[in-house]
């Protein structure tokens, strides 16, 4: 099930979605910001620092990773599959749909790794997504960078987008 794609990353964001929502993209308040993600249960969004150019990887369970280097950001945060199996993974200038079988809860890790080359394609990140089946999935920073701030509270109510 492993996928593979280029991205173009705009307003520094990529985002994990259900295809249908008419407003798929998150608010961003100060503590999103400083925290890397904005959540609500059909839309998370994670902030990317400076770099346009990305290639993402898309996994389900503990298939391995095509992708190498040492991350320097995971996130973990709670994802619900709608029926219809799809997720868009994306930005706002474009996004791919991805198959993950439906009617599950996952706990999502959002992995942000260094710029590199993938076949052809130079990057400036790579982003890992990885989906695990999961009763009680959690909220966790388990590795922040330099940008990034741990010692407050999480901040799990975001908005749509307008």
């Amino acid at each position: 099930m492993a996928e593979i794609f280029p991205l173009f990353i705009s307003y520094q964001q990529v985002a994990v979605f259900d295809p249908n929502l008419d407003d798929p993209f998150n608010d961003w308040g100060p503590r999103h910001v400083s925290q890397g993600f904005s959540w609500r249960a059909e839309s998370v969004s994670f902030r990317v620092p400076d770099g346009e150019g990305c290639i993402v990887e898309v996994l389900l369970g503990n298939e391995p990773s095509t992708l190498t280097g040492v991350s320097t950001r995971e996130i973990l945060t709670p994802f619900e599959v709608a029926k219809d199996k799809l997720v868009a993974v994306g930005s706002i200038t474009e996004e791919h749909n991805v198959s993950i079988p439906s009617g599950a809860k996952y706990q999502l890790t959002f992995e942000l790794l260094p710029a590199g080359v993938h076949g052809d394609n130079k990057f400036d990140h790579a982003i890992r997504f990885r989906f695990v089946k999961a009763d009680n999935p959690i909220f966790e920073i388990r590795k922040a960078d330099g940008e990034m701030d741990t010692s407050s509270p999480l901040d799990l109510h975001a908005r749509p987008a307008q």
